[in-house]
């Protein structure tokens, strides 16, 4: 017969999980309820390329790859406008997405308690932490807003989440459960979701490839197993293969594709290429000296004309890259009429590199300069989204206004009426919904909060005699803060962070890795308890 004390805990335990799945459901009820007593007409963008190709399918022509966009996400909004045939299903769509994303962020951390076999935090203390993080990500403003929009950002929020829980199932089927089988699918999936998601937002890219990397080598590093990783092996092979010889296909009918990348990289380092034109004009180390001098002044001109046009945009930055690239009758787009798409791309090529081979401490200082958008003492993740609705509309019935836009939704099932709709919520006085409070408690610790638990997660995992129940925890810290500075590292050195998108998109993954963090210091600052958690 067990005795009191045990009966005790039995009960406490009872209740503590009636009051959490009470407090889950009560929390996705709002969640829901938020989401869905809002309009859910989406909201189009001005990269058309996000919608354009499910538009022209619907209205009878090709589907076509645009804007140097993949094909992926383009391609639900098609499959979604197909089944349902009306556009307001976008947004439920990606509303249902940010709901299994909060569902995701909780079953990811209350599996981290594993990894805390003797801990000095309660059970009952970590899954609330857990639950306060959910309630942040399900009730602020800002991820509901991005689901409300046409383009690849609205799901991204969804597919981080998503990786890392697979990592978490992952590591804890191959170190805790010791269960090699599972591990294996949860090392495949990973991948493949990794993959999808750098897919879908390129700036990604690095984010992936360091959240795989440790997958991939605890996979071969296991002995023996042999059809198992071939298995994991061939799946994973095959799926990659499938979306980009599909994207490889689909991408030769745009002419964008090719001069995408060194356009945006000559436009974002503009000022550092101009320098280093005016140095090689002194020094007369050119060809075609008539021609460079006019396009180093032309060049120079419109720098300065940015900043006049655009007074506040890009500080940091020092101009407005975006004008240079596509801005009315642009520069680059001179040029390339002057020179001819092959020796246009060949000179930008040229200047980009010539000048980071000259002038690498300018490109450094850039790169630094943009990562100081993100890593601020007031960290820009967690930006609190403007209060009121009705101009998010107004820009989308601006980015609407294309006349071959208004043709091809008038030919699109539902297309006319997601126009009027978004018409008459241009002058909506709804309220986005916002976390205020805890959103600015995050973004002023972050920073401050990672500063201290990197180190500590650093030192942790060097020693070769320390145990694995200590390493696990830390190199977690690790893994999740690089989720952010994978993304935020890339975008710094090909574009700028200065650009809103790009640090809100990571509210989800930052504010996981921040709550780890915080979870991780407890119980490497708190006392020691005895026995194990509850």
């Amino acid at each position: 017969m067990a005795s009191p004390p045990v009966i005790a805990r039995r009960n406490n335990a009872v209740r503590w999980k009636l009051v959490y799945f009470s407090a889950i459901t009560v929390l996705f009820a709002v969640a829901a309820w938020r989401r869905f007593s809002m309009p859910q007409v989406p909201l189009a963008d001005t990269d058309f390329g996000y919608f354009w190709p499910a538009l022209m399918k619907l209205s009878g022509g090709d589907f076509p790859h645009m804007q140097g966009l993949n094909f992926l996400y383009p391609g639900m909004i098609y499959l979604i406008l197909r089944t349902l045939g009306d556009f307001r299903a976008i947004a439920v769509v990606q509303h249902f997405l940010g709901l299994i994303a909060g569902a995701l962020f909780l079953a990811s951390w209350s599996g981290l308690a594993h990894f805390f076999p003797v801990s000095r935090v309660n059970r009952v203390a970590h899954e609330a932490m857990g639950l306060i993080g959910a309630s942040i990500y399900l009730l602020t403003g800002t991820p509901l807003l991005f689901e409300m929009q046409i383009r690849a950002d609205a799901v991204c929020m969804f597919f981080e989440m998503l990786v890392l829980w697979l990592l978490v199932q992952f590591f804890y089927h191959r170190i805790i459960a010791a269960n090699l089988g599972r591990s294996f699918i949860y090392a495949t999936a990973v991948t493949m979701a990794a993959f999808l998601l750098a897919s879908l937002k390129p700036s990604f890219t690095l984010t992936s490839l360091g959240l795989v990397t440790p997958v991939i080598w605890l996979v071969f590093n296991c002995a023996g197993h042999f059809r198992e990783k071939i298995v994991c092996l061939g799946v994973v092979v095959t799926v990659i293969l499938a979306v980009t010889l599909t994207e490889r296909h689909l991408r030769r009918s745009d002419p964008s594709v090719e001069v995408f990348l060194p356009r945006t990289l000559f436009a974002f380092h503009a000022n550092i290429i101009h320098a280093q034109m005016k140095e090689d004009l002194q020094t007369g180390n050119v060809s075609s000296r008539e021609w460079l001098q006019a396009a180093c002044d032309d060049l120079g001109r419109e720098m300065q004309r940015t900043h006049e046009l655009y007074p506040r945009a890009f500080r940091r930055l020092g101009f407005e890259p975006d004008y240079l690239a596509a801005g009315g009758d642009s520069v680059l787009n001179r040029w390339q009429r002057e020179l001819g798409k092959e020796q246009f791309m060949s000179f930008l090529s040229h200047w980009y590199w010539h000048s980071l081979a000259h002038r690498p401490l300018a490109f450094a200082q850039k790169i630094a300069r943009q990562l100081g958008v993100f890593y601020q003492w007031k960290c820009s993740a967690f930006a609190v989204s403007p209060l009121r609705l009705a101009p998010f509309y107004s820009g989308s019935l601006a980015a609407l206004s294309n006349p071959e836009t208004r043709r091809l939704l008038a030919l699109a099932p539902g297309g006319a009426d997601f126009l009027e709709r978004s018409k008459k919520l241009e002058s909506t006085r709804i309220l986005i919904p916002r976390f205020k409070v805890c959103n600015i408690l995050f973004a002023r610790t972050y920073l401050l909060i990672l500063l201290i638990t990197v180190p500590l997660a650093t030192w942790v995992l060097l020693p070769r005699n320390a145990s694995a129940e200590r390493k696990w925890p830390a190199f977690f810290i690790l893994l999740f803060y690089w989720a952010n500075f994978g993304n935020v590292f890339g975008i710094s050195v090909v574009h700028s962070m200065e650009v809103g998108r790009y640090s809100t998109v990571l509210f989800v993954s930052a504010l996981f890795a921040q709550l780890w963090a915080v979870r991780w210091s407890l119980e490497f600052f708190l006392p020691s308890r005895t026995g194990r958690s509850a």
